[in-house]
């Protein structure tokens, strides 16, 4: 309890300076209101012939609202922090402090996404609500297996991006890893749901972790069944707890190489 205690106040403190420093929030709230503004018309001029893939208007509206909530609300700096702390060698005394780092990290990056899924959150109702009025169709038995789904993306994501940055371990520079792992999230499922991919891409984007970040949950949202959940959710949960045994496994490795070379 001592040890939950010490991560309870990491996530705390957190908190408290992502309220204090509320300039990049008000900012990221401007882009996020452009991007949904944007490709709101977009899909408007797209839409005049009706529905496309089983979404209508206000779906794909909605649909394009919760990916990029997740990607604003949840998204998390952790690949930039990483890279840092490892390149100039800063890590040395993070992984000397009497907690595990991957957790530390975890906690504190927690604080702030406490913050923005509260405060993001509102304003994405707000806009879905003037920009299409109500979600048609919605439920609020989808609200639970909506929130797991979100809490398993945040966790997905997190943990892909503690990855590539521990490859800076290994890698003198990192960065294509995380541009290419940006784009394929960008390409299956946050501007595009995997429904309009061509047929034959469809099932390879379902078998792969990276529409699980951004369409899993939008597709709940705006689609919601019990049978959709119980398809979804799973694979999911599968993914998450892979990326975290990589993690922790990966971190083992690279914290054993720092100490043998005396880093």
């Amino acid at each position: 309890m001592s040890k939950l205690r010490k991560y309870a106040v990491i996530t705390r403190i957190s908190f408290s300076n992502t309220i204090v420093y509320r300039a990049s929030t008000v900012s990221r709230f401007f882009f996020y209101t452009l991007f949904i503004y944007v490709f709101m018309s977009l899909w408007r001029a797209i839409y005049q012939e009706g529905s496309v893939n089983g979404y209508g208007y206000a779906q794909i509206v909605w649909y394009l609202i919760m990916t990029e909530f997740v990607g604003f609300a949840c998204g998390t700096d952790i690949f930039r922090t990483m890279n840092e702390e490892i390149k100039s060698g800063s890590i040395a005394y993070q992984i000397g402090r009497p907690t595990h780092y991957v957790l530390y990290q975890f906690a504190n990056s927690m604080g702030q996404f406490i913050f923005n899924f509260v405060s993001f959150g509102i304003l994405a109702g707000a806009l879905g609500l003037m920009f299409v009025g109500p979600l048609p169709g919605f439920r609020l038995a989808g609200l639970a297996p909506l929130l797991l789904s979100i809490a398993l993306s945040v966790l997905l994501n997190y943990f892909f991006l503690m990855l590539i940055g521990l490859s800076a371990f290994v890698l003198e520079d990192n960065f294509a890893l995380y541009l290419i792992y940006q784009k394929l999230n960008f390409m299956l499922g946050m501007f595009l749901p995997v429904e309009f991919l061509p047929s034959w891409l469809q099932p390879v984007a379902k078998n792969l972790p990276f529409s699980y970040v951004s369409w899993a949950p939008a597709k709940i949202f705006v689609n919601y069944s019990p049978e959709l959940c119980l398809e979804l959710i799973p694979r999911q949960a599968g993914w998450t707890a892979a990326a975290v045994a990589l993690t922790f496994f990966c971190y083992r490795q690279s914290a054993r190489r720092l100490q043998v070379n005396g880093g």
